[in-house]
């Protein structure tokens, strides 16, 4: 795990990297991360700018090399121009690196912690090779294990929420995002988080936008937080609530299940002491059917 650094799921979706697949196909994508394993393996995350060397390493053409570090904008130089590097990459091992950082540090302290204070057992006269070691607390290991247990608890409850991943969440719910979609998703990830992203996603979601509208009406709704200064899930939640109750209230007519009830108008002859109209044929009328009864009747003797 010394080597490890993060890499994205839908990295090949990403626009500048799609430029390289476009002249390239794979093999520049393949280059590309061998590239940014070249940066893993150096302390300062760089790479001498000595593309025959690395031409050599990777065995592909120098160009190639050349190319895809100077012409795509994945790559900037150091102010001599002699190392090059990847900005985003250094973000990415900064957030690594201090997570690591904090997990040693937070060992170092618990091993401190135990060890302080506690009586070391000295070798016995009769086995000189017995390894000294700290006298058991039966009353500690319970509190300890009582301590995970009450914040297991506290995990699994709603006040804490578990961090996501707005990318591979767009994924589940849309499928991957188009070029478009996928620079619009990290600038929002940029300037809002992973839990607000995927918060307004699951929020779209239910309203049932198709993958098609999602990065259309996403890029709605941010501009809509960016114009209220919403930054948190907390802030989103109580404006989507406060909104529905405005709609409900400004709402006049009858509702069933999000739609206007039918209404149906009572007839006439089903209210009480309703009376037939009366129909008055006049004399031409009279006329007028005879003669097309007598017709009728003349037509039915010839048959």
């Amino acid at each position: 795990m010394n080597s490890y650094f993060p890499h994205d799921s839908n990295a090949r979706n990403d626009a500048k990297i799609l430029k390289v697949r476009m002249k390239y196909g794979a093999e520049g994508y393949g280059v590309y991360f061998m590239l940014l394993e070249r940066l893993r393996d150096d302390s300062e995350y760089m790479s001498v700018k000595d593309y025959n060397m690395i031409a050599f390493d990777l065995r592909v053409d120098a160009s190639l090399i050349k190319d895809i570090v100077e012409n795509f904008g994945l790559f900037a130089f150091a102010d001599n121009g002699e190392c090059f590097y990847s900005e985003s990459f250094n973000k990415r091992m900064l957030i690594k690196d201090e997570v690591s950082n904090k997990r040693a540090a937070a060992g170092k302290k618990g091993a401190a912690k135990r060890w302080n204070g506690k009586a070391i057992a000295k070798p016995s006269s009769e086995n000189s090779k017995d390894i000294a070691k700290p006298q058991e607390d039966d009353g500690n290991k319970s509190k300890v294990k009582e301590s995970k247990v009450n914040k297991n608890k506290i995990d699994s409850q709603a006040g804490v929420r578990v961090h996501e991943n707005a990318r591979l969440l767009w994924q589940n719910v849309w499928g991957f995002p188009n070029a478009i979609a996928t620079q619009d998703l990290e600038e929002w990830i940029g300037n809002f988080g992973d839990d607000l992203v995927c918060w307004v996603i699951k929020y779209a979601a239910r309203k049932d936008v198709k993958a098609k509208g999602a990065d259309r009406y996403l890029a709605k709704v941010f501009d809509g937080y960016t114009e209220r200064k919403i930054k948190t899930v907390e802030q989103a939640e109580a404006e989507s609530k406060k909104h529905e109750e405005t709609a409900r209230a400004n709402y006049t007519g009858p509702q069933r299940y999000g739609k206007p009830e039918r209404v149906d108008k009572e007839p006439d002859w089903l209210k009480p002491g309703y009376q037939e109209p009366k129909h008055e044929v006049t004399p031409e009328q009279r006329a007028k059917l005879a003669e097309q009864l007598e017709k009728l009747n003349k037509l039915g003797e010839k048959n």
